[in-house]
């Protein structure tokens, strides 16, 4: 493996490590040939990487939400590669985030997290490991650990480490795991540092391809280029890049002929072009996975299980058919989504949509949170509506007042109480 000045940079750039860590390594099993970044070393190994990039995707998804300071694409600044066990370098104000995300939590039958998972605490590391393989979360001292189970991670469920903490397996861990192109994803967990520039990073699995979108940061067409094309790229793999509105990139990942790459020329235009995009800016508020406020005639369904799998999977057709379900007539799906009835029934006998836009305006129609798609972007305030404070009687202002404070006690919002309109003159929390 060449370990010259320049590809020694080129994979610096590409997982963030140091150049020291880069000349410390030799050849070996899961090294392609031609590859600075080499591939896990057994299936199982690959399979645990991709459960865990996509407990990474959603930990950023879960920082949006939360309204983080810290850029989600900074979840993961370094990989390691240069050892047995492949290493990360997780942001402490990200830790809690993707040990909720990643960590296995008994739900009802089923389980969430990386099933398998078992966490082992080191003096300056935290080893994740599954019957499948393992990996390290470098930094993450025992008192650190201790530190996240006592304050509580951020989950939406009362958290606990008995799954994480014992040597068994729950039967409920030995569901068969959900096929993906674990080669795709495995390759992307140890080259995140690409997208460090970017506003968010999410992902999403469409048969055996894989799609990742993100926003700001490096172009679509160097993404594709590097991954695909590079002596840093994922081995025997294709990038097509896509480019969509509200200036959201994309890249869909799939598996391609290695013999189709073998002669291809070293993108150097493509490091270029990712080197002048990639110093990161201020962290931005990301809205586009909080809910939509839902329309009045539309039931709440889109945290129900069958529905997250379905908007998941961008499976329009069993969302639909859900709504059916719920009483929603195919007439009010096609006002709200700006379909023709037409359009709507032919969704409904299966076609498939897959045109991004498309599947935006549905989203918003629908009140569905983008994230929950995969189509997650930064969208624009919403403009400030006047309000009617003035012209309320002290009887009405007391009846919202007291309808909030029932919000608050079951616990169905956490804002405060205070009219938000920009041009009110008593805009004040009480």
């Amino acid at each position: 493996m060449s370990t010259s000045p320049h590809h020694l940079i080129k994979r610096c750039w590409c997982t963030g490590e140091t150049p020291n860590a880069v000349r410390r390594q030799r050849g070996g099993a899961g090294v392609e040939p031609g590859s600075l970044v080499p591939c896990a070393r057994t299936p199982g190994q690959r399979r645990f990487e991709a459960a865990v990039l996509d407990a990474a995707t959603r930990a950023m998804a879960r920082m949006r939400r939360r309204g983080s300071a810290l850029r989600p694409t900074s979840l993961v600044s370094r990989v390691q590669l240069d050892s047995r066990v492949l290493g990360l370098q997780v942001h402490d104000a990200a830790l809690d985030h993707l040990l909720a995300e990643v960590l296995p939590v008994a739900v009802g039958g089923r389980i969430r997290g990386v099933p398998g998972l078992r966490v082992r605490p080191r003096r300056d590391h935290l080893d994740l490991r599954s019957p499948d393989g393992e990996l390290r979360l470098l930094g993450v001292t025992r008192e650190r650990w201790r530190q996240a189970v006592a304050t509580g991670l951020p989950t939406d469920l009362a958290f606990t480490t008995d799954l994480a903490m014992t040597d068994d397996l729950d039967p409920r861990e030995s569901a068969p795991p959900p096929t993906l192109p674990v080669d795709l994803m495995s390759g992307v967990l140890r080259r995140l540092p690409l997208w460090r520039g970017a506003t968010w990073l999410d992902g999403i699995v469409v048969d055996d391809v894989l799609e990742l979108y993100w926003r700001g940061g490096p172009s679509s067409e160097s993404i594709a280029a590097i991954l695909a094309g590079s002596t840093c790229g994922i081995p025997a793999s294709s990038a097509v890049p896509y480019n969509f509105r509200n200036a959201v990139r994309g890249v869909a990942l799939s598996t391609a002929d290695p013999r189709a790459m073998a002669n291809s020329a070293e993108p150097e235009w493509a490091w270029v072009e990712w080197l002048a995009a990639t110093a990161p800016g201020p962290a931005v508020d990301e809205r586009a996975v909080r809910p939509v406020r839902v329309q009045a005639d539309l039931p709440d369904v889109w945290e129900q299980h069958e529905m997250r799998a379905a908007l998941a999977s961008r499976d329009i057709t069993t969302v639909y058919r859900l709504l059916l379900h719920h009483g929603v007539p195919c007439d009010r799906i096609a006002a709200l989504t700006g379909q023709h009835p037409q359009d709507v029934n032919r969704v409904l006998a299966g076609a498939k949509v897959e045109s991004y836009d498309t599947l935006t305006d549905i989203a918003k129609g629908l009140g569905v949170p983008l994230g929950y798609m995969g189509l997650a972007h930064n969208e624009q305030p919403a403009p400030d509506v006047p309000c009617d404070c003035d012209t309320q009687d002290e009887r009405t202002k007391r009846d919202r007042f007291l309808a909030h404070a029932a919000l608050v006690t079951v616990g169905s919002t956490t804002t405060t109480w205070g009219c938000r309109a920009k041009s009110c003159r008593s805009a004040r929390p009480v």
